[in-house]
């Protein structure tokens, strides 16, 4: 006989016993499947932090039952909005560079630079092709994250051939181009945005199968340069649990869709800190994952500790070195997000 699905199952049961009802939950408006908070919980606690009324979650059981049992169901899954880059449903096959993905906040200090790298270290690992622009032209820290030095040669085609980390991650960053990389960044708005826009397009990339555009805080020049420029096929949002923190990724937020992005995933970065002992302490307060998620209706990704030995290894220029389960995890949901909004 088979299983009738109902609203106090968890999600992640559902989706794992019945892969089909995953396009269900997302054609309804529930990324809740690749949420590393979300999946845990019932159908209804989904639908009620969405917002759903009695009988748009009536309507969405009867799409999972009827998905699970290979019928028919009463809509399609939605469809990344058209933005002013290259929508993730028109990716080309033949195009070098499969997906272009902006790593944003709005808020500095929140390891937008940390996340981009280690998410970059973790794809890698998965054996895909993964490039970094560094977008931050005033403050770079990705070449001394990964501890490549050196000048950027000219390519065989004649555009500039990108340094290559010790793992064969590509990267472009302001810092290869100074004397001395203390050296200051000195420009103003239209110079910023012209070597973003020369990074992506003069810069010998080859095959990727992800190029990751670390970008600044704020919402001004650079990731207006970006998200307008460049193919954008998708934006990650980078917070931490400070309520002030918050408040101004919201303007982050609200910046993207202006601009018709498509916010593909939220990360909690500094969520906690873990004890050798296994005690768990929120150091910037409680989690305000849930209300990102209500925000941009995209899973939250994934929640990052504290690890000083992460620290570490970035000023010594050796994050490929480093390995968690929390940053496997990470790309384990972004990468099942993106074929799920193609």
């Amino acid at each position: 006989m088979a299983e009738t699905i109902t609203s106090d199952m968890i999600i992640h049961d559902i989706v794992t016993r019945h892969p089909a009802t995953v396009k269900v939950f997302h054609g309804h408006g529930l990324p809740c499947t690749a949420c590393a908070v979300g999946s845990r919980e019932s159908v209804a606690g989904g639908a009620r932090t969405h917002r759903f009324n009695p009988e748009k979650l009536e309507l969405l059981l009867q799409d999972l039952n009827a998905a699970a049992n290979g019928q028919p169901t009463s809509v399609a899954p939605k469809k990344a909005p058209a933005g002013r880059g290259i929508p993730l449903q028109m990716t080309s096959p033949d195009r070098p560079i499969k997906q272009v993905i902006a790593v944003m906040s709005g808020k500095g200090g929140v390891g937008k630079s940390l996340v981009t790298g280690l998410l970059a270290v973790s794809l890698r690992r998965q054996g895909l092709r993964v490039g970094i622009l560094d977008g931050d032209i005033t403050g770079p820290s990705i070449a001394r994250m990964f501890g490549t030095k050196g000048q950027p040669a000219k390519s065989a085609n004649g555009g500039i051939e990108p340094l290559t980390s010790r793992g064969a991650i590509k990267v472009m960053s302001m810092n290869m181009f100074l004397e001395n990389e203390s050296d200051p960044v000195v420009w103003r708005g239209p110079m910023v945005s012209s070597a973003i826009k020369q990074f992506y397009s003069d810069v010998d990339w080859g095959q990727l199968d992800y190029l990751l555009v670390d970008l600044p805080p704020g919402t001004s020049d650079a990731p207006m340069t970006v998200l307008q420029s460049l193919p954008v096929d998708g934006v990650i949002i980078v917070s931490s649990p400070q309520l002030l923190a918050t408040m101004v990724v919201k303007k982050c937020i609200n910046m993207v869709r202006q601009l018709k992005g498509i916010i593909v995933g939220v990360v909690e970065n500094m969520a906690y800190f873990q004890t050798p002992d296994g005690e768990r302490y929120e150091i910037f307060g409680p989690s305000n994952g849930t209300e990102l998620v209500n925000m941009t209706g995209a899973p939250l990704l994934a929640q990052l500790p504290i690890d000083p030995q992460l620290t570490t290894l970035c000023d010594a220029g050796r994050v490929e070195e480093y390995h968690a389960e929390a940053y496997d995890l990470l790309a384990k949901n972004f990468v099942n997000t993106l074929k799920i909004k193609r």
